[in-house]
């Protein structure tokens, strides 16, 4: 079975997306492989000391495209719904229940247009 081994977001404005992330989550950024054979503006996505995965600049704005949404791990969804609101992102889904007692779910649009999910094993606060 193949594992995830690296996950990566393009957007036309990763200053954008550094600071809401950054901001939203404790994420830093690391710039990284200017000087290979890339050749373009990259840098490594970091959660604490752990490389988690990398952002690159697209070459250009683009309309969205069919792809897949990450989920994260969020204790108090609602909090972290509305701080992501707050720093300008869009909430797409409120929680949403997916039964048993240990499934909620809710999505947003980051101010670069991507969406991210949160995921949480914890009844509302």
């Amino acid at each position: 079975m193949a594992g995830i081994v690296w996950w990566e977001v393009e957007t036309d404005n990763p200053e954008l997306f550094q600071h809401f992330h950054g901001s939203l989550f404790g994420w830093r950024f690391e710039a990284a492989f200017a000087d290979t054979e890339l050749g373009a503006d990259y840098w490594v996505i970091k959660d604490a000391a752990r490389d988690i995965g990398g952002l690159q600049r697209a070459p250009s704005p683009r309309l969205p495209t069919a792809g897949n949404r990450v989920y994260l791990l969020a204790e108090d969804l609602e909090a972290t719904l509305a701080r992501a609101a707050a720093l300008g992102g869009v909430i797409e889904r409120s929680r949403t229940a997916l039964g048993g007692a240990d499934r909620w779910f809710g999505t947003f649009l980051d101010p670069t247009g991507i969406s991210f999910g949160l995921w949480t094993p914890n009844a509302r606060a």
